[in-house]
């Protein structure tokens, strides 16, 4: 084995046989399917839902909405997400193939891994927690379909980091309405969106709520899509509420104040970050090492320098060390370990993919070898869901607070 050789049965994470075969079969279906499609979807030549409904049907990732459109999430007179209680192996499996279908799908077209992730996570996921039967019934089996697409609309143009406390979007109650007002931006699936979970400020209380919200109601409005530096595939606009009248069933879960769920939110969408970045990561550093054995500069592959050698050195720590984070086997799932899962991966998608560049030279700058767009589309994975800074910020705020920080170390303890 020469120097520059990576042991891929260590670089490849030590699956079990179920696991390896989960993985196997998202990666030939990304690569069989979604690769052709990805210089359109780049282009804007076509749009991701028409895929990301048949990714749905084809893999079988819905399994529970004719459950769910049956009965609204209720089982035995109580409300709940699944249709049967799962074993802790079973659970496991589950959360190992979301977590390796992110990873798979965004290897190949990370926008399009955001486009499905906000529609099924954020926006369906959020109604199938903290809604009611009837919105459950209403609203989540069609989005799961892939058949209606979905958004989550918190940042406002002049509320990004400080989402709550800047927020101008209100909702005033008049009898069994309330009418919206305001506007949110940079907001995944806008343009093309069918059901908006939409935060507001309650005119009169204050209280900040989440109202479901459609597209053909009057007064609803949506830009056009943005044109972004990188994750193209991914329409991103801004929705504007014009005196929306929502009906006061639309208050989701009828209405209970509840900003620790969307800090929950927020952590798990910062948790998906932190995997997407990993993937963007791999992919680059799987190029970079191909092109690094197969190119010869002075009669011998240039991985056989020494600084080249270094470069990929340090890519694969990073990637080591990511890796560790996204397959962790326990997560304590606090706001802090969410933020530093976040911070550091995403970086480390930067960092890694703008070494890919390096290593490749020229070939890396075109787009003929992807890494120039994986770099283009990884800086977006430190500005959304929480700049860079925020993560710092948040990380201190919990180090500081003598029970938060003390719960968090407990829970590494313990774990």
């Amino acid at each position: 084995m020469l120097a520059w050789e990576v042991d891929m049965a260590v670089y490849d994470v030590q699956f079990t046989d179920m696991e390896r075969g989960i993985r196997d079969q998202f990666r030939k279906y990304m690569e069989n399917e979604l690769a052709p499609l990805t210089e359109q979807l780049e282009n804007q030549e076509i749009l991701p839902f028409p895929f990301i409904e048949q990714m749905i049907a084809d893999l079988g990732l819905a399994p529970d909405a004719d459950w769910l459109e049956s009965t609204g999430g209720v089982k035995n007179g109580e409300s709940s997400a699944e249709p049967a209680d799962d074993d802790e192996e079973t659970k496991r499996i589950v959360t190992f193939a979301g977590n390796q279908l992110t990873i798979e799908m965004a290897r190949v077209n990370p926008g399009l891994c955001s486009s499905w992730g906000v529609s099924v996570g954020l926006c369906a996921g959020n109604i199938r927690k903290h809604g009611t039967p009837e919105q459950i019934k209403k609203y989540v089996p069609s989005v799961l379909r892939g058949q209606k697409i979905g958004c989550w609309c918190l940042t406002e143009p002049g509320a990004g980091s400080d989402a709550f406390g800047s927020m101008r979007t209100t909702a005033k109650k008049t009898g069994d309405s309330y009418i919206l007002n305001g506007s949110k931006t940079f907001i995944t699936n806008a343009p093309y969106g069918d059901v908006f979970l939409v935060y507001a400020k309650d005119a009169d209380t204050g209280a900040i709520q989440a109202y479901i919200v459609e597209r053909e109601w009057k007064g609803v409005t949506t830009s056009k899509p943005f044109h972004k530096m990188g994750m193209k595939t991914s329409p991103t606009g801004e929705v504007f509420f014009d005196d929306v009248e929502v009906p006061a069933d639309n208050l989701l879960g009828r209405g209970v104040e509840d900003r620790d769920h969307v800090r929950k939110s927020l952590a798990g969408e910062r948790l998906g970050i932190a995997t997407l970045s990993y993937a963007l990561a791999e992919k680059a550093f799987e190029i970079a090492l191909e092109y690094a054995k197969s190119r010869e500069q002075g009669g011998q592959p240039i991985a056989n320098y020494q600084l080249v050698q270094e470069r990929l050195a340090r890519m694969y720590v990073d990637i080591s060390n990511s890796r560790r984070i996204v397959y962790a086997k326990q997560q304590t799932g606090s706001v802090i370990d969410a933020c530093a899962a976040k911070l550091y991966v995403a970086e480390v998608g930067s960092r890694v993919t703008q070494q890919a560049i390096h290593i490749l030279g020229g070939y890396g700058y075109i787009s003929e070898y992807e890494v120039e767009r994986l770099v283009r589309d990884a800086k977006l994975l430190e500005l959304g869901g929480g700049t860079t800074e925020i993560q710092i910020l948040t990380i201190a705020r919990h180090l500081l607070d003598e029970n938060a920080g003390a719960q968090t170390f407990e829970a590494h303890r313990v774990g």
